[in-house]
């Protein structure tokens, strides 16, 4: 679920190699280096920032804090990482990646130019991941000017295939952070009563996170009347009894996302937020039925709207729930979005290993609302879910 993203990273930044260990990287080189000359390409340019660095951590677990990272990685030999630091800080850099040839750069699109006519691709065919959709435009053309020989062609969508399934390492990652969410759910729970306003809420959630060393935290939250019309960051508000609470929530440990969510009450819930909680329920569980290898992505979305078609009379007429605004399903992984995203008509199909973050947002009427979501994992079976215990999608407070 897209929600408004820090500028620069503020929580721990470190490799704990006993999670994600150094051996983990050369076969994901030799097999993105396999797919290069499958592709008759010399090289391929990956870029990413802090926002979207799934393709660069990927090959090399750095995460930059600020700006952007380009990886250039030949079809043969090592790979070479420009990020944006000064010299003295390229020894600290280096403790965060298995890339030994790491440099800084103050100006990207000379270093980029340099890189690539000092590695003899001047000439070359260079496959492009990410640099299209998230590099600056600027940056860009400069680059593209500065090598007119180079032939540029898209390799996004071959780099995307080889990080949908998730190995053993990834899952064991994926479920850490997901214990994270979890626990930042039940801080919530401790923290919630009349009073509190909604910062003061979500900075209990982000201390939980950040205290079991999570490198980024995101937040949305929509209380009393808010919970019928949308979610949003924190304010001032306080609660007050009878508020319905949606809470979303969003943790990053070694590079890794997890997400999740729950609907609470300041009191006992009224049969319409019952009835709006199950059916946000019951919906997730249609889409964990509906998910198996081979199967589009389209079919979650059209297991839960078929679901969700007789709670229409509680919804908000302005806010209906069946609008794309949040979404239902999407990847999750290094990116906190990845593809494929579950909505009507959407034909990728669904990858065996992959994990999907799946969410319904329900918005009533009279402040009523509710909030259901589930992280599954898919298997040679189906799916099942990425934590064996499951959260309740109703919790009433007090």
């Amino acid at each position: 679920m897209q929600t408004l993203h820090t500028v620069l990273k503020r929580g721990g930044l470190v490799w704990v190699q006993d999670d994600v260990p150094t051996a983990l990287f050369p076969p994901r080189l030799a097999q993105v280096q396999q797919a290069i000359r499958a592709a008759d390409h010399d090289a391929w340019l990956v870029y990413g920032d802090a926002y979207r660095y799934g393709d660069v951590a990927y090959l090399t677990h750095f995460l930059p804090r600020v700006r952007g990272v380009l990886l250039l990685v030949p079809a043969a030999g090592e790979p070479t990482l420009l990020v944006a630091v000064g010299s003295r800080d390229i020894p600290a850099a280096k403790t965060l990646t298995c890339v030994e040839d790491v440099r800084p750069y103050t100006r990207l699109p000379g270093e980029a130019v340099s890189l690539i006519r000092e590695r003899g691709l001047a000439h070359g065919r260079v496959g492009l991941v990410g640099i299209e959709e998230a590099l600056a435009v600027g940056d860009w053309d400069q680059i593209r000017a500065g090598l007119p020989d180079v032939r540029w062609e898209p390799a996004d969508d071959t780099l995307a295939r080889l990080r949908a399934r998730k190995d053993a390492t990834e899952l064991s990652v994926l479920r850490h952070a997901a214990g994270l969410v979890r626990d930042a759910l039940a801080a919530a729970r401790e923290a919630l009563g009349p009073g509190i306003s909604e910062r003061e809420l979500l900075a209990a959630v982000d201390r939980s996170m950040r205290r079991g060393a999570a490198e980024d935290a995101r937040c949305l939250i929509a209380s009393g009347p808010r919970a019928g019309v949308s979610l949003r960051p924190p304010d001032d508000r306080a609660l007050e009894p009878g508020d319905v609470v949606l809470l979303h929530v969003a943790a990053e440990y070694q590079r890794y996302w997890a997400e999740g969510g729950q609907t609470f009450v300041l009191g006992a819930a009224d049969a319409d937020t019952r009835a709006l909680a199950d059916a946000a329920r019951r919906a997730v569980a249609a889409m964990t039925a509906a998910a198996r290898p081979g199967a589009p992505a389209g079919a979650l979305a059209d297991a839960a709207l078929a679901t969700l078609k007789g709670v229409q009379p509680l919804l908000s007429t302005q806010h209906s729930a069946l609008s794309t605004h949040y979404g239902l399903a999407h990847g999750i992984g290094l990116d906190v979005e990845e593809p494929p995203a579950a909505r009507p008509g959407e034909n990728t199909p669904l990858v065996e290993g992959s994990v999907l973050a799946l969410h319904v947002v329900l918005h009533g009427r009279d402040g009523r609302g509710a909030l259901a979501e589930q992280t599954i994992v898919l298997d040679g079976s189906g799916a099942r879910p990425l934590l064996a215990e499951s959260a309740p999608t109703l919790v009433e407070c007090g």
